[in-house]
């Protein structure tokens, strides 16, 4: 047992900074692209369900882009607080009164078929409601489509925050990304699992989104980014994150309540229900990174070895500050990062029990199941 917690973790620490370290050089930053007047259509959708508190500003963000070819559309799902008006204030957003829900069919991925069927562009670009856009990401994004023969393409994101939770909490969706995914292998056509997109900002070839069945694929699904991701890499198109921490940011939740029920929301079905997997994240990977924080006070506090503990440490807390630098996240935080870590596993442990038992969460007014879509979906 001291070997392991010793030398082997070690070395596993210092191979995870190689790791993260090698991951910003494919996560890299997409450059500035200029495009011509009659580069292709690129229809910009937007799924808004009671948001009048950010789709003015979201929208006001999508007309200022750079993009010389762009539709915007939004969908109001449903809202009862002026979403609509808010939305169409420019008669160059094109506003659409959702349908009712089908059975089957979470909230998200039902908008985002119906926008995807009225949409004329060659690529679609996916923006949730909260979330803003610098006037250059649009168009640096569908660079790195075109550049790179991508068929799907999401960004990290800039997480704004109001809370201490906030700050303390939501580096985690960086730091999973750059510390735990092997980007560079989610570029290669194999292993379609090995697949992401974050939902505030997706773009997707429409070629891609059809070949994979768009969000019609897997209606029933509670993680809607990192499913069409998936299906997108198993129809044969290359997927790929970039960094876009300086090109668009989204308050992701509003205070811990949010954060708790969200990552107990989407967290086991963003490891693909898998159930292995959850049980090594949370009885091998999670105890890694909190041991060397409890041995290092046991030392501090009642005695013992401190050396190899202490270096365990600051090999976590180094790799958390690259991630933190890269997401820019408050620096701060860092010094906070078993609690991170804590309340991560503690939501995984949820999620995967919610999910076993049948259980439903509320989301935004609706309730969902969180377990793997039914067969017949």
């Amino acid at each position: 047992m001291s070997l392991l917690l010793g030398q082997v973790l070690t070395v596993l620490l210092f191979a995870q900074v190689g790791f993260v370290v090698w991951n910003i050089r494919v996560v890299r930053r997409p450059p500035p692209r200029r495009w011509p007047v009659d580069a292709p259509l690129i229809s910009v959708l937007v799924p808004a369900r009671d948001e009048a508190a950010s789709i003015g500003a979201c929208v006001d963000a999508l007309l200022a882009q750079d993009y010389p070819n762009l539709e915007i559309m939004v969908l109001d799902d449903d809202s009862t607080d002026g979403t609509a008006g808010l939305a169409g204030r420019d008669p160059r957003v094109h506003v659409v009164a959702g349908a009712p829900r089908p059975n089957g069919w979470t909230g998200k991925n039902w908008a985002c078929d119906q926008l995807a069927a009225r949409a004329r562009g060659e690529v679609l670009c996916f923006v949730d409601a909260d979330t803003f856009l610098s006037p250059d990401a649009v168009s640096r994004a569908a660079g790195e489509l075109h550049h790179d023969d991508l068929g799907l393409v999401s960004m990290l994101l800039k997480t704004d925050t109001g809370t201490v939770a906030e700050v303390v909490l939501m580096p985690m969706v960086n730091h999973a990304l750059l510390a735990l995914l092997p980007a560079a292998l989610m570029e290669r056509p194999t292993h379609p699992s090995l697949a992401v997109a974050l939902g505030p900002f997706v773009m997707v070839r429409r070629a891609a989104y059809i070949a994979a069945g768009g969000h019609a694929a897997a209606p029933e699904h509670i993680v809607d980014d990192v499913q069409l991701a998936r299906a997108v890499k198993a129809a044969g198109h290359r997927v790929a994150l970039r960094n876009g921490t300086t090109l668009v940011h989204t308050r992701w939740y509003t205070g811990f309540r949010e954060i708790w029920d969200g990552f107990s929301k989407n967290a086991y079905g963003g490891l693909a229900y898998r159930p292995g997997v959850a049980l090594a994240a949370l009885l091998i990977v999670a105890p890694a990174l909190l041991l060397p924080f409890l041995r290092l006070g046991a030392g501090l506090t009642i005695g013992g070895a401190i050396a190899i503990p202490a270096l365990q440490v600051s090999l976590i807390l180094s790799t958390r500050a690259i991630t933190s630098h890269v997401g820019r996240d408050p620096l701060w935080s860092i010094a906070l990062h078993p609690v991170m870590i804590a309340v991560w596993a503690g939501a995984l442990a949820r999620s995967m029990v919610l999910a076993r038992t049948g259980r439903e969460i509320e989301w935004k007014g609706r309730k969902y199941a969180t377990g793997p879509p039914r067969p017949g979906f």
